[in-house]
C-alpha cells in the first residue's frame, strides 16, 4: 500500500520542479542587443539568449520588457520578450 502512495508523490514532486522552471520570469529596460548572437542584456547586467527564429529587429534599446525564460545551464533562454507596462 505504501509503494502505491509514495510512487504518485515522487512523479507528481519531479514534474513540480519542471512547471517551476518554466515559470521564471524576468523585466527591466533593454540596455544592448546583439542580434549576431542572438541576446540581449538588460540594464541589470543580466543576459539573455533568444531563440534562434526571433525577430531581434522588434527590440529596441531602452524599451521595457518582460521576458519568459528557463535557465539552461548557466545561460537564460528567453522563450518569449513582450513589451512591460
Amino acid at each position: 500500500m505504501i509503494i502505491k502512495r509514495v510512487i504518485p508523490v515522487l512523479v507528481a514532486t519531479a514534474f513540480a520542479g519542471t512547471a517551476f522552471a518554466a515559470a521564471l520570469s524576468a523585466t527591466g529596460t533593454i540596455k544592448s542587443i546583439d542580434p549576431a548572437k542572438k541576446d540581449i542584456v538588460l540594464e541589470s547586467g543580466d543576459t539573455f539568449g533568444l531563440p534562434a527564429k526571433f525577430d531581434a529587429a522588434k527590440l529596441k534599446v531602452g524599451e521595457k520588457v518582460k521576458i519568459l525564460y528557463m535557465k539552461k545551464g548557466d545561460q537564460m533562454v528567453a522563450s518569449k520578450v513582450v513589451a512591460a507596462k
